[in-house]
């Protein structure tokens, strides 16, 4: 290969989606960057276009910029301005980038507008409440719209996809790129099994029963104690006896990242599945074939390399709890709300959605013979010092390292095994961190 040719190899692979598997930086949830010094652009008309191959958004308009997000071919982008040298700024998810136009195309409507929520809202796979919900949306979430749907709904896109949502929980734009202030406290919790009734008040009928753990979408405060909220796309109500606002909990934007930060500050979107979940090849301490041996594809390669490393140096681990879903989750949480209370339960373990085993990424292990699983006598073992030293080469951290309970939120988990990927495994490794300081938030 030419050196002319080298150096347009490099560039094609810095500027698309490939970038992505050579970098270690990762690819890092839009939610939790900050954008200074812009370069200044021409203004435009905001326009969509569509991504023609996986893609950087980079934060100015030059492949030596840090790497905002890596979206998929076919990620429809917001155009809100041109930059130099082919480049083109964008918006995506309430945020500013820059993409190269080589890697991009104008969608077939040129007419975009953009629209804020003002409430929490669903988006539906059709112009009626009676379609599916696609998606949930919060109050504030940016929303592109390329034409009027019959009877009052918008069909727009968000984050890729496509779907509907009602006109009277949307107001136009006024052409900032930041969203609208979200509410003060995003996410609420209920800390007993709670009846979601039809007025606000215990003579209302029951709609649903929530286990204790659920997360809430509170829209508004009802009178007496009450709060009024939205639940399978309905309005209901529950007595605010029975439940309590997690300050400062956020739902993250980048749940099928490789690196996402999942922790008692940074949840799942309600009910989240991962959508490529395999069964292990590994051995477990249990035969069962349950969602306990699934994993993330390539996280399930990763962890069967990591086996045969171990065992090629006579070292033999056992696979003890892999993937859970969020069902699973709810329902463990709820029993050790029952049994310990709310308050002692949320010490020790995960509220639902917060667990990084439903990323499907997380892993817990033990010795060959079975023999301290999860439990503290592990840390001692010739296993869990092997782990420690080897993990990283196969793209795995100890997730709760020992000293960083502070940071991580939990105490020291040496079987507690996190899929990252090489060159992020190794970097957190090396400079003796954790996820959360990786990437500098919490």
């Amino acid at each position: 290969m030419t050196e002319v040719n080298k150096q347009r190899f490099y560039k094609k692979l810095a500027v698309t989606g490939l970038a992505f598997t050579l970098v270690g930086a990762g690819t890092l949830g839009l939610h939790s960057l900050n954008f200074t010094g812009e370069p200044t652009v021409a203004s435009a008309a905001a326009e969509t276009y569509t991504t023609t191959a996986n893609l950087n958004i980079r934060s100015g308009p030059s492949t030596s910029n840090a790497i905002i997000a890596t979206v998929k071919q076919g990620t429809q982008l917001t155009v809100i301005g041109q930059a130099a040298s082919g480049w083109l700024k964008v918006s995506y998810q309430g945020k500013t980038g820059y993409v190269s136009s080589e890697y991009v195309k104008k969608s077939a409507s040129s007419t975009t507008k953009t629209y804020v929520t003002t409430a929490n809202l669903n988006i539906r796979s059709g112009p009626s409440t009676s379609s599916a919900i696609v998606v949930t949306v919060k109050q504030g979430t940016q929303l592109t719209s390329t034409e009027q749907a019959a009877n009052g709904w918008l069909k727009v896109s968000y984050q890729g996809k496509t779907g509907y949502v009602s006109t009277q929980y949307v107001k136009e734009s006024t052409g900032s790129s930041e969203p609208a202030p979200a509410p003060a406290a995003s996410v609420y919790v209920a800390t007993a099994n709670l009846n979601v009734r039809t007025t606000a008040s215990t003579s209302g009928a029951v709609m649903a029963t929530l286990k204790a753990g659920t997360q809430l979408d509170v829209t508004a405060k009802a009178a007496n104690g009450w709060l009024k909220i939205t639940y399978q796309g309905k309005v209901g109500y529950v007595s605010g006896q029975y439940v309590r606002a997690l300050a400062g909990m956020k739902v993250v934007s980048n749940p099928e990242s490789i690196q996402v930060v999942v922790n008692k500050q940074n949840k799942l979107p309600e009910n989240y599945v991962p959508k490529d979940l395999v069964y292990t090849t590994i051995p477990f301490t249990f035969k069962e074939q349950t969602e306990k041996k699934k994993m993330r594809s390539e996280a399930a390669a990763a962890i069967a390399q990591l086996f045969a490393g171990a065992k090629k140096q006579g070292v033999t681990l056992l696979g003890v709890s892999a993937y859970r879903s969020h069902a699973t989750q709810s329902a463990l949480f709820s029993s050790y709300v029952q049994r310990d209370g709310y308050d002692k339960a949320a010490t020790y373990s995960a509220l639902p959605g917060t667990s990084e085993h439903e990323t499907g990424l997380g892993i817990d292990v033990t010795k060959g013979d079975g023999t301290c699983a999860a439990q503290d006598c592990f840390g001692g073992t010739k296993e869990a010092a092997w782990l420690d030293a080897h993990a990283a080469e196969y793209g795995f951290i100890i997730r709760y390292p020992k000293g960083k309970d502070a940071v991580t939120g939990y105490k020291y988990e040496p079987w507690h095994l996190r899929y990252v990927g090489k060159p992020v495994a190794q970097a957190i490794k090396s400079k003796g961190i954790t996820l959360e300081e990786y990437y500098g938030i919490k």
